[in-house]
């Protein structure tokens, strides 16, 4: 069975809003910790700090300009992630995550689908595995319906992860 498809991702409103609550909720346990509680907690003054420093990061993340990536899958499985934010060829899309203009990732086999979320792991050849999340709210619903389909038909296929360096399976492996 081959499937095509290409989707166009954007920014999802639900991953912002997450990440704006739980940035406000570390702000928050940062001045309970700091200013109404500080004899409950042993080094209180460095612990607020952290958790100030913590939800600030989180913060400057969900106001962040978020970037629209594009996925391609073609008949034969083959993955290819863009980043779409600024037109400048292929050291931009290389940096930001995305695969090299003309070039093919494989769909790492841990690539999980949801019903609101699709977290999907690929790798080109020779380099670490990324992550990309999919909101629903960030596709069209019948691009939403095709790529869930497309992922799991993928995922299935015989050379997904082929060629890819993954530590994390290679370190596991040698401790057991």
């Amino acid at each position: 069975m081959s499937i095509a498809v290409s989707a166009l991702v954007r920014p999802s409103r639900t991953q912002r809003l997450v990440w704006g609550g739980c940035g406000l909720a570390q702000c928050a346990s940062a001045l309970a910790v700091g200013l109404l509680a500080p004899d409950r907690f042993l080094l209180a003054p460095q612990l607020a700090l952290a958790l100030a420093g913590a939800g600030a990061c989180v913060l400057g993340a969900a106001a962040r300009r978020p970037k629209t990536h594009r996925i391609d899958i073609s008949g034969t499985g083959d993955l290819r992630v863009t980043v779409q934010q600024d037109v400048d060829g292929r050291d931009r899309a290389a940096r930001e995550g995305g695969t090299p203009q003309g070039g093919v990732a494989a769909l790492r086999p841990d690539s999980v689908i949801w019903p609101m979320l699709m977290l999907v792991r690929y790798a080109a050849p020779g380099a670490r595995p990324r992550v990309l999340a999919v909101w629903r709210d960030s596709v069209e619903p019948a691009a939403w319906r095709a790529l869930a389909v497309a992922l799991a038909v993928a995922g299935r296929l015989p050379h997904a992860g082929e060629g890819c360096e993954d530590t994390t399976n290679s370190l596991q492996r040698t401790n057991s």
